[in-house]
């Protein structure tokens, strides 16, 4: 910030402490002559700092008339069997513009604000926060015509694709008790599997809405980066967060899409989008393809080689995923596609060049709309109290973060240099084909650890659970994960599970994704394959 002014007010709280503390963390000295003229400067700022301070906040509004909260309430054991809730409501539109959700009962993840809602974010670090604006997405459903029926959890800060991380306690597999569901958006999956909601917005840095949906058995869309505004979601790294649609059919999927996709001034990641009322019309496009005998003739579909061979891979993964999905997607040259296996070897480096978050709140290179609570709220985590209760996978992810900002500042640049490449490296791959295609997990769901389990049992439950989900992450390319079939669970072959499939497409280019997905869907029953 400038200096404005070199006089300090008696009351001006910075001494020397405060300056002290601010060279130690530096590991750096001043020399007596210039220590006064720092703590001035050090003074100065703290006037400037606190005249922003003192602004009111600005945040969008939330016209509690039109779009009236009723009946909030945390659920109670008994209508919380597979533990998928995190808080219930119920919120509609007074004066819909249009009926696109029209009938839809909608449930969101917990770490998207609802103004009047608590949100939990998956954590007992904090309590007591009440959202006071609405997600841009929340609005948007609404208008939109849809019912918005409550919070569903999210695991701990959204840092965990297991589902036994939230402090409200796990969240169980809608087809085996003491299963994961996937995460991080756990409660949208099984609140959609079992039918307790119709829809759902989850949210995706690394898999977290496409692992849910393969072990759940549904439809789910990380767009393409920035086509759904992220506005009033707390962030984890602005280049990777994704929020999108979950859903039991292909079709539902591509109307909660038309209904929050779109450009947004107050998110600059939307730039690149189509403004609202220029969205494609995903739902028109599949509805054309109905009652065609070759609905794909001439569609070009890819077999990402390196994707399949992770199933093969030992530990964890199991061969009989790789192959189940090879079959599934055989089935698209019945209708009219060619099906060829393509290697890119860089798929394999995807993720490892993942971005770690900055969950302290120290961001900046961001002008967007930003929740000032709750980055008052996330310091509790610097605190003794606080920490003790971070789970294991976010305590992992902030101490690596802050492990490689120390020991490695080059590295972020480094890896974001690298994406630009696996990009590429897609992209060419995508000149050639409409779409690509691998398993979503390389694995079927695995149990709970039990809370009193250590760190390395906890954290082995999900080892390369997203290996083929987080490079589309950190590239923006738009994947889906789709349901095409079940298999016997190793540890019980009396409990069977749903196997997903991931489709990625070009940037923007969801159409393509749908196609593909709604023409299988149409043909062929999952649940019998």
């Amino acid at each position: 910030m400038s200096v404005t002014s070199l006089e300090v007010s008696a009351s001006n709280p910075i001494a020397k402490d405060d300056l002290d503390k601010v060279l130690n963390k530096l590991g750096h000295t001043l020399t007596p002559d210039e220590e006064p003229a720092y703590l001035t400067l050090l003074q100065a700022l703290h006037s400037s700092v606190e005249a922003v301070l003192n602004l009111p906040d600005h945040e969008p509004t939330t016209d509690f008339e039109r779009f009236p909260r009723e009946n909030i309430h945390f659920p109670k054991q008994e209508d919380n069997v597979h533990g998928g809730w995190a808080w219930k409501c119920t919120i509609k539109d007074t004066k819909p513009n249009d009926g696109t959700l029209a009938g839809k009962n909608i449930v969101i993840k917990d770490n998207v604000a609802v103004a009047g809602v608590d949100c939990l974010l998956g954590t007992a670090v904090f309590e007591g926060w009440k959202p006071t604006t609405d997600a841009t997405i929340v609005r948007r459903i609404l208008e939109s015509g849809g019912t918005i029926i409550g919070k569903a959890v999210c695991e701990n800060f959204s840092l965990s694709p297991s589902s036994f991380s939230a402090a409200t306690g796990p969240v169980h597999n809608p087809f085996a008790r003491g299963y994961s569901t996937g995460g991080s958006s756990s409660g949208c999956g099984v609140l959609v599997a079992t039918g307790e909601a119709n829809m759902a917005m989850g949210g995706d840095q690394g898999g977290s809405v496409r692992s849910p949906a393969s072990w759940c058995g549904l439809f789910g869309l990380k767009p393409t980066h920035g086509l759904v505004p992220y506005t009033g979601i707390a962030p984890l790294e602005a280049t990777i967060d994704h929020t999108g649609p979950m859903t039991q059919t292909c079709l539902d999927n591509a109307i909660l899409l038309k209904a929050v996709a779109g450009r947004d001034e107050l998110d600059s990641r939307t730039a690149g989008a189509p403004l609202p009322v220029n969205v494609p019309n995903y739902p028109a496009f599949l509805l054309s393809m109905k009652g065609l005998d070759l609905p794909l003739k001439g569609y070009r579909i890819g077999l990402v080689k390196e994707g399949f061979e992770i199933c093969d891979k030992g530990g964890l993964n199991d061969p009989r995923v790789g192959t189940k999905v090879r079959e599934a997607a055989l089935k698209w040259e019945q209708l009219g596609a060619t099906v060829e296996e393509v290697s890119i070897p860089m798929h394999t480096f995807g993720s490892p060049h993942g971005k770690f978050p900055r969950l302290l709140g120290e961001m900046s290179n961001r002008s967007d709309f930003s929740m000032v609570e709750l980055s008052k709220k996330m310091q509790n985590i610097r605190t003794a109290k606080g920490w003790e209760k971070v789970a294991w996978a976010s305590k992992n992810t902030i101490l690596n973060g802050a492990y490689l900002w120390d020991k490695h500042p080059e590295l972020y640049g480094k890896a974001a240099n690298q994406v630009q490449l696996l990009r590429r490296t897609y992209d060419e791959a995508l000149s050639r084909f409409d779409v690509l295609v691998m398993p979503t997990t390389p694995y079927l769901p695995t149990t709970h650890a039990s809370p009193e389990a250590g760190v390395l049992e906890k954290v082995s439950r999900s080892l390369g659970q997203t290996l083929n989900t987080c490079p589309f992450n950190i590239t923006g390319h738009p994947s889906l994960s789709m349901p095409i079939g079940m298999l016997p669970s190793l540890d019980d072959s009396s409990i069977r599970f749903p196997v997903g499939l991931q489709i990625t497409g070009k940037h923007f280019n969801e159409v393509a994704i749908y196609k593909a997905a709604f023409a299988w869907e149409e043909r062929f029953e999952w649940r019998k394959n």
